[in-house]
C-alpha cells in the first residue's frame, strides 16, 4: 500500500492541493507535504484516508467541527473533503506543518521528568478544552503529540464524539482503552491513551497490554514517584477506576489547589487585615452599587442596635435625619442642573485609590475648575481635542495594577485625540473551562490598531498560567474594533491594552489606551 501513496508525489489533490513530497504512510493513512495560499502561502501537511462507505460521513463531519476549535496546543485544521488520485475514492484533511512528532524521538532517547512535565501540562489544558466541547481525542499516542515553532501541539484529525459509539478508521491497538469500541466514547478513554504514551515516553517501550488481558498493566517502579502514580491510576482497566484529567492536573501541581483550600476554609479573621493590598481601583460611589435581592449592603441593611440603652440613642438619629432633609433641599436642585451637563468618562473616574469617594458633582466640578486652569496655563492649538471633551468609551473599566502588569498606560485624560472602543468581543470560554479556576486568570493582551481604528495585530503582553485562557484572549482581541487616534489632526496608529479576566463566574474586558 506504501508503494501506490509514494506514486502520488507531484500530483494535485481536489484541484487545489499540490503533493510537493510523501512524509509518511501507516496502514490506513498517508501523509503528504502541501502549501496553502490564504491568508497566505505557507507549508501544510494534508493526510488521506480510503473513503469507507460506512464511516465516510461521519469523519467529514468531525473534521468540519474541528476546523472551528481553536486552542493553541491544537493542531490547527485549514480544510477537508473529498478527493479521488488514481483509482481510489479518499477523505483528505489539510492542517498545520509539524518539524517533528514525539514518536521520533523516543527511538533515540528516553524523555526525562521535567520534559514529560513539559509535555503532559499544555496535553491536559487540551484535554479540558475538547472535553468541554463534547469531544474527546481519540488516539494519544507519540506521533500525534507534535512540535511546531518549539510549540507542543496535539493532532486534531482523529476527534471523537463523546456519548457515541466509535467508529474507528483503523484498527485498534494499545494506546485505545480497553473498553471501546463496544462502549461509547469517554473522556476517561483519553486518559488510558496518555497513561500509555507517558509510559513509553519515560521507558522507550510500547505498553504491553491486550484488550482481553485480565488486570491492570504493570508499571515499573524504577518510574519517577509522581509520575508513577498518574501513569498507574491513569492505565485502570475499569474506566470508573481511571483518574479524571483534572485529577492528573491536580496531582500534578498540588500547590494552587491545596492554597485555595485553605484560603476557602479559613475563618474570616484568620488574616490580618493590614495582610490584605489595598484596590488601586476607584471605590463604586454607595449610591451606585447594586441592591440584590436578598443580600443586604450598606444601602438596604436593616438598623442594628446595641444592647445598652443610651440616652443618646435616639436624639442623634432625630439629628442625622434633619441634616439629611436640609441636604437634599439644596442638593436636589444642584443635581437636576448637573444631571443636564454632559461629563466624560475621564471626568466621572479616578485612577488613583483615595481613602473616601467624593460624589459624583464634586469630582465633576473638581474636574471642570483643574481643566480650566490647565486651558489658562497652556494656550490650545484649533485642532487639538481636550481629553474630557470626548465622547466616553466603552470600556468596561480602567486596568488595575497588579503584579503581573505592566506599567500603568495613559488614560482618557493623559492624551488628547485618543481612540475608543467601538465593539468589543469576548473569549468563548467553555462553562466546563471557567469551572476549574481558582480564583481569577488574567490575560493581558496588547493590541495594534493602525490609523483608522482597524487592528493590525495582537500580541500576548502577560499570558497568564493557562495557554488555552491566553489563545482565547488573544483571538478574542483580534476582533475588537477601535476608532482611529488623532495627533495633529491627522489620524495615528495607537496601541491598547486589553486585559481579560477569566473566573468561574464568567470573562469580563478592561481596555485602556496604552499610546500615543
Amino acid at each position: 500500500m506504501s508503494e501506490q501513496w509514494n506514486q502520488w508525489e507531484g500530483q494535485t489533490a481536489d484541484g487545489k492541493f499540490p503533493l510537493r513530497q510523501f512524509l509518511g504512510t501507516t496502514e490506513h493513512s498517508a501523509v503528504f507535504l502541501t502549501q496553502i495560499s490564504r491568508p497566505q502561502p505557507k507549508n501544510a501537511a494534508i493526510k488521506f484516508l480510503l473513503a469507507e462507505p460506512l464511516n465516510a460521513d461521519t469523519q467529514l463531519a468531525l473534521w468540519k467541527r474541528a476546523a472551528h476549535l481553536f486552542h493553541p496546543n491544537l493542531l490547527g485544521m485549514f480544510d477537508c473533503g473529498r478527493c479521488r488520485l488514481g483509482e481510489r475514492d479518499l477523505l483528505y484533511v489539510v492542517t498545520e506543518y509539524a518539524e517533528e512528532n514525539l514518536g521520533e524521538i523516543l527511538p533515540q532517547r528516553p524523555l526525562a521528568a521535567e520534559e514529560v512535565r513539559d509535555l503532559l501540562e499544555p496535553a491536559l489544558d487540551v484535554l479540558v478544552y475538547l472535553h468541554a466541547k463534547g469531544l474527546a481525542h481519540g488516539h494519544i499516542k507519540p506521533s500525534n503529540l507534535l512540535a511546531t515553532q518549539d510549540c507542543l501541539k496535539l493532532s486534531s484529525d482523529t476527534l471523537l464524539t463523546i456519548g457515541a459509539q466509535a467508529e474507528l478508521c483503523r484498527s485498534g491497538d494499545a494506546y485505545d482503552a480497553p473498553e471501546l469500541p463496544m462502549a461509547p466514547v469517554s473522556a476517561k478513554a483519553d486518559v488510558w491513551s496518555l497513561g500509555a504514551t507517558l509510559l513509553e515516553a519515560l521507558t522507550q517501550k510500547p505498553l504491553a497490554f491486550a484488550a482481553q488481558q485480565a488486570g491492570d498493566p504493570a508499571v515499573p517502579d524504577s518510574l519517577p514517584d509522581m509520575l508513577r502514580e498518574i501513569v498507574r491510576h491513569s492505565l485502570r482497566r475499569h474506566e470508573a477506576q481511571r483518574w479524571s484529567v483534572g485529577e492528573i492536573a491536580a496531582r500534578l501541581n498540588p500547590a494552587p489547589l491545596a492554597s485555595a483550600a485553605v484560603v476557602n476554609t479559613a475563618p474570616v479573621m484568620a488574616v490580618p487585615p493590614l495582610s490584605v493590598p489595598l484596590s488601586t481601583e476607584p471605590a463604586v460611589p454607595l449610591a451606585k452599587l447594586p441592591v440584590v435581592p436578598g443580600v443586604p449592603n450598606r444601602r438596604n441593611a436593616p438598623p442594628t442596635r446595641g444592647r445598652g440603652k443610651s440616652p443618646f440613642g435616639y436624639f442623634i438619629p432625630a439629628l442625622l435625619g434633619a441634616a439629611l432633609v436640609m441636604g437634599l433641599i439644596f442638593a436636589i436642585p444642584k443635581m437636576f442642573h448637573f444631571q443636564n451637563q454632559p461629563v466624560s468618562s475621564a471626568a466621572s473616574v479616578s485612577n488613583e485609590p483615595s481613602a473616601t469617594q467624593p460624589s459624583a458633582t464634586t469630582t465633576a466640578r473638581t474636574e471642570t475648575a483643574a481643566a480650566k486652569t490647565r486651558a489658562a496655563e497652556t494656550p490650545s492649538k484649533p485642532h487639538e481635542r481636550p481629553a474630557a471633551a470626548s465622547s466616553p468609551s466603552p470600556s468596561a473599566a480602567i486596568m488595575r495594577e497588579d503584579s503581573t502588569a505592566p506599567a500603568r498606560a495613559k488614560t482618557a485624560r493623559d492624551v488628547a485625540g485618543r481612540g475608543q472602543v467601538l465593539d468589543q468581543v469576548l473569549p468563548e470560554a467553555a462553562p466546563q473551562a471557567l469551572a476549574t479556576i481558582q480564583g481569577t486568570v488574567r490575560v493581558l493582551v496588547k493590541v495594534h490598531v493602525d490609523a483608522a481604528g482597524n487592528v493590525s495585530d495582537a500580541e500576548l503582553d502577560a499570558p497568564g498560567p493557562s495557554k488555552y485562557f491566553a489563545g482565547l484572549a488573544e483571538k478574542a482581541a483580534r476582533q475588537w474594533q477601535f476608532s482611529g487616534a488623532e495627533a495633529d489632526g491627522h489620524g495615528v496608529p495607537s496601541e491598547w491594552l486589553i486585559r481579560f479576566e477569566f473566573s468561574q463566574s464568567g470573562v469580563q474586558a478592561f481596555p485602556e489606551q496604552a499610546a500615543p
